[in-house]
């Protein structure tokens, strides 16, 4: 093998090893972001449910389609905690904005769906007064619920009670749980 052969066998492999390195560190940034994002992801579930006042909440949702109603926002799909946040996502009312959903669909029905994350999708449906007392079409999975009634007019759901069901069973039990030391005045 010739001196220039080995010199470019030598520029050959460097190429290859910073490229092989660049592509692992680009990887290896990815996936630490998207780990990060499960556990905010995680870490919002349990307040959404035990740290949010869902009477604000379901107050706060039905702000919504009255602002669809004044043309202030049209039905739809709203980004909110993305890279590209939709700028009408601004006029939420302030406790919606905190929660950092991912989306917020406003149904030209009046109801309103705050989907938190893609990944697992939970979030809460928040129906319009006297919009009736069963929940739609969308809480259901065949013939089984897959959705825990907050408070009358507030739904949450959870992709994960479909396959795991015993995990709705269990956070009937401590949301009735939080309803009891809450009307008993119990920290």
């Amino acid at each position: 093998m010739e001196r220039q052969d080995k010199w470019i066998l030598i520029v050959i492999i460097s190429v290859c090893v910073i490229c092989g390195v660049a592509v692992v560190a680009y990887l290896g940034y990815h996936v630490i972001s998207f780990n990060r994002y499960l556990e905010s992801m995680e870490a919002r579930r349990p307040v959404l449910l035990y740290e949010t006042d869902h009477r604000a909440l379901l107050e706060a949702c039905r702000v919504l389609p009255r602002q669809v109603a004044s043309s202030q926002l049209k039905p739809g799909s709203y980004q909110v905690n993305s890279r590209n946040p939709d700028p009408e996502s601004k006029l939420f009312p302030q406790l919606i904005q905190d929660l950092l959903p991912l989306r917020v669909d406003i149904l030209k029905s009046g109801v309103v769906d705050i989907i938190m994350s893609s990944r697992v999708i939970y979030g809460v449906v928040a129906y319009p007064e006297n919009y009736g007392s069963t929940p739609d079409d969308s809480l259901k999975y065949g013939d089984r619920l897959w959705g825990i009634e907050l408070i009358d007019g507030l739904w949450y759901y959870d992709e994960d009670f479909q396959n795991h069901p015993e995990h709705m069973k269990e956070l009937e039990q401590l949301l009735k749980k939080r309803k009891s030391e809450d009307s008993s005045g119990v920290p």
